[in-house]
């Protein structure tokens, strides 16, 4: 991946028959996209431009679910959760970046 992915808008649509979140990343247009499981388990699909292969954005089905099982994961303070660990993972290494003393 050449590029740091970048959300650039996400839509909620419980509308639909599959309550689904639709994430664009990088960029507001739309392409031509091909859907690729990414995570059975949430229903996580990555979409990749079909032109150059970068990921676009995403969808993910029955968010609700997976927001209340990492909203429960930090609730409990469950130090296992891989959701709960990425997140300080993520935020320590953003954290370490703005304070650096070569910043």
């Amino acid at each position: 991946m050449d590029k740091e992915l970048e959300i650039q808008k996400m839509h909620a649509d419980s509308d639909a028959d599959a309550n689904e979140l639709i994430i664009t990343i990088n960029d507001d247009d739309q392409h031509a996209a091909r859907n690729v499981l990414a995570d059975d388990e949430h229903g996580i699909y990555l979409r990749y431009d079909l032109e150059t292969e970068r990921i676009i954005g995403a969808l993910i089905f029955h968010p609700d679910e997976w927001f209340e099982k990492i909203a429960r994961a930090f609730a409990t303070q469950d130090l296992e959760n891989p959701d709960v660990r990425f997140f300080l993972k993520k935020k320590i290494e953003q954290l370490a970046q703005q304070t650096s003393p070569s910043h």
